[in-house]
């Protein structure tokens, strides 16, 4: 070998060892910024780097923005009408993505790409909902009779109240992938088969997202709240049509509270309505369609609203500690700005002052919108609801007068089972591994126990008999 072949060698050697000692670097500095995250989540997020440099890729469309994703929509679907009132949702996002706290985020290499995905589904879902209507206006005569939305502050139990009520075969509960691809992609005259095939490919697609999304090795949200495919899922995923509320932005929507309250929410249940219509009829479920069981912890805000589109609507509304349920609360979003933003742009003393105040205003606000809306209501306790779930659903069939059948009790009572035995083996798994699975404090969020107990929150507790329940 020459001795100019062996110098170019050493300098390449030298380059790649650089590189890799580099890269390396960057990699452990990013695992111990965001320690939630996994190695390989880290070492993606770096290797993703270059391409965001250089704007190529997912990268090319550069910033997100509501314009740069409605035009990017408008060309996927060849679509160019998102209905509404003019461009309504454009001025409701805009409060939120036109915000001085939106505009300080900077995504992650791989949140960025989560947000886009997000942000063009949410739009081209809105487009193509309102072209399928109009070639099959049909679908707007299917009844959408009682249903029944489980609300409360966000980490209350609703989302398992929610499954448990679900589970009775009378009724019928959204899920995750219906929600996020709702639409059709065969013609509203096609035959139910065609339909069930459209179906499962619909499923796929977003099974597949949701798998590349776990397979990054990001578990910011995971041990919180579970999202798979299949599972009923909250009503969230369709109220954005109207409400800029999208995952990506939740943090901001509390960041910015006072201005998300001013978005006529008036219009998101009435497109709601839509979806729950259009569920109804690609399933042969249009003459006598079973009754829906919906959840979402927003839900709480909007009693009157929903009024106005379900007349006939029953609500539940879950109660918990606000000494658990803020802080809890806190832990959520915070999850949630992990999987998009760099821990820098959060401030989390500032977003426990935002929750504390939203969560005051709105437990005092909510049993008088709940009285003018004139809807049926029931209330469930945290703490009975963890401690004798079965029998807290006996009573929400007893206020409701239900049907409470011994085909679902049957259902219900193999689900707890399991459902214990399930936490049973996470309970040991963490215990193993020195972990809880979901801890946090009022003082991580710049909050105190005592003040959670005080004012307007020891009125809340002592009017419907909240214990505390720390965890």
């Amino acid at each position: 070998m020459s001795p100019d072949m062996t110098r170019n060698l050493t300098i390449c050697g030298g380059f790649i060892a650089v590189y890799i000692i580099t890269f390396t670097f960057f990699v452990i500095k990013r695992k111990f910024r965001s320690p939630e995250k996994s190695w390989k989540n880290s070492l993606i997020n770096v290797a993703l780097t270059p391409l965001r440099i250089f704007k190529v890729g997912p990268y090319a469309h550069g910033k997100i923005s509501l314009e740069g994703s409605m035009k990017s929509a408008i060309k996927k679907t060849k679509l160019n009408d998102f209905g509404g009132k003019g461009a309504d949702f454009v001025e409701m996002y805009g409060k939120i993505m036109n915000s001085v706290s939106f505009k300080n985020q900077k995504f992650h290499n791989l949140g960025y790409i989560s947000a886009n995905i997000e942000i063009s589904m949410a739009l081209a879902r809105r487009l193509t909902l309102v072209e399928y209507l109009k070639e099959n206006p049909k679908v707007l005569d299917i009844p959408v009779r009682a249903p029944v939305f489980v609300m409360g502050l966000p980490r209350t139990g609703t989302t398992f109240l929610h499954r448990l009520l679900s589970l009775d075969p009378a009724v019928r509960a959204p899920i995750t992938w219906e929600l996020l691809n709702p639409v059709p992609k065969v013609n509203g005259n096609t035959d139910m088969v065609a339909h069930g095939k459209d179906r499962v490919k619909r499923r796929n697609y977003i099974d597949g997202i949701l798998s590349q999304r776990k397979s990054m090795g990001d578990e910011a949200i995971a041990h919180i709240h579970e999202v798979e495919t299949d599972l009923p899922e909250e009503c969230l995923l369709c109220l954005t049509d109207h409400l800029p509320c999208l995952p990506m932005l939740l943090y901001d929507c509390y960041m910015n509270i006072d201005a998300f309250l001013t978005v006529d929410s008036t219009d998101a249940y009435t497109t709601y309505k839509k979806y729950l219509q259009l569920l109804s009829y690609q399933t042969n479920d249009d003459t006598t369609p079973k009754g829906w069981m919906l959840k979402c912890p927003a839900h709480l805000f909007y009693p009157k609203q929903i009024a106005s589109v379900f007349p006939d609507a029953k609500l539940i509304w879950n109660h918990r500690h606000p000494v658990s349920a803020v802080p809890s609360l806190c832990s959520l979003l915070k999850a949630f700005h992990q999987l998009y933003y760099e821990p820098e742009c959060r401030d989390e003393c500032e977003l426990g002052k935002k929750i504390k105040y939203v969560s005051e205003k709105l437990l005092m606000q909510a049993p008088k919108d709940i009285e003018e809306s004139g809807l049926e209501s029931a209330n469930v306790v945290y703490n009975e609801l963890i401690k004798d779930p079965s029998n807290t659903v006996k009573k929400i069939y007893k206020t409701f007068n239900w049907d409470y059948t011994v085909e679902y009790d049957t259902i219900l009572q193999a689900y707890l089972a399991k459902n214990r035995a399930e936490r049973e083996v996470m309970k040991k798994k963490n215990a193993s591994k020195g972990a809880a699975l979901h801890t946090y404090t009022p003082e991580e969020f710049g909050l105190t126990t005592a003040e959670l107990q005080q004012g307007d929150f020891a009125k809340y507790a002592e009017k419907y008999n909240i214990p505390l329940s720390k965890g």
